[in-house]
């Protein structure tokens, strides 16, 4: 029981922890924390959209930081690494939430901020989002809004692994709005997703077979306008127009199709079908 009760206490202070955090770089853009015990002592690496904020003036305020979650959560000798976002500022839940929120403080409307947020965050190359914003939207009474585009997954181990989750408040003169954004991270890979590699050897055979049959069928296609004479029902009269109009090969003959033969003068629609039926056949004895 007392190792249960270790966990739980740990699991609570790593909360706490990320709420004080939140509350002390609030503007900075932040984007998520771990923390990692190592012999030197706990590093707590933070993710912010802006480390300036953060360090503040000569380390003034980092060094602050540190000294806080000393005191207020018994840490043993923390270190605070910051790593900026930069151009995956986008793809994090949290920095996106936060900002939406800070829109929506602003005075942006909670349709054009959503509808906004969820088009920059796809076009950062997402493969799905989503945005719910709750609270008094419209009127006195709480509703609830979302927004979504792309895939989304919402429960399970699956979920857990590809979606990235963020969670922020915006107070307005009406109250409090909840703001959640899922993001379905770019490189993540389904479990439904199956890619089939073909051995070089085999794609090589493939290749090689598929290029034979089309050298086939290109000598096949490509002998004298009258073989069609071998075609029974189509007489020398017809090879004749054919000729007029330009065509000297079967090949030439098998590209057009019943209605193009139709309109060669003489060429009625029942012989242009029979020709493309005929010819078809040939292809399928070559392949």
């Amino acid at each position: 029981m007392a190792g249960e009760r270790k966990f739980i206490r740990e699991s609570t202070n790593r909360i706490l922890i990320k709420e004080f955090l939140i509350k002390k770089v609030e503007g900075a853009g932040f984007g998520g924390m771990t923390i990692q015990r190592t012999p030197m002592g706990t590093r707590i690496n933070i993710v912010v959209e802006r480390p300036g904020m953060v360090i503040g003036k000569g380390g003034s305020k980092i060094k602050e930081i540190t000294g806080e979650i000393k005191d207020k959560f018994n840490v043993d000798n923390p270190q605070i690494e910051i790593q900026e976002a930069g151009s995956k500022a986008l793809l994090n839940a949290q920095i996106m939430a936060e900002k939406l929120a800070e829109a929506l403080e602003r005075g942006w409307h909670f349709r054009r901020a959503g509808h906004s947020t969820v088009r920059r965050i796809m076009s950062a190359g997402a493969r799905g989002c989503q945005i719910v914003i709750a609270g008094k939207l419209t009127g006195a009474r709480h509703r609830t809004e979302k927004f979504t585009e792309g895939h989304i997954k919402y429960c399970g181990e699956t979920a857990k692994e590809v979606m990235d989750r963020g969670f922020a408040m915006a107070k307005l003169k009406a109250g409090v709005l909840g703001v959640k954004v899922g993001i379905m991270k770019p490189d993540v890979k389904l479990p439904d997703e199956i890619t089939i590699k073909i051995p070089d050897e085999e794609k090589a055979k493939e290749e090689h077979t598929v290029t034979k049959k089309v050298e086939k069928i290109k000598e096949k296609t490509k002998t004298d306008i009258k073989k069609l004479t071998d075609i029974p029902g189509i007489g020398p009269s017809i090879v004749k127009k054919f000729e007029k109009a330009g065509i000297k090969s079967l090949e030439e003959v098998y590209e057009m199709n019943i209605k193009e033969l139709s309109l060669i003068e003489g060429i009625g629609g029942k012989t242009a079908e029979n020709i493309i039926k005929k010819l078809g056949k040939l292809f399928e004895e070559v392949s």
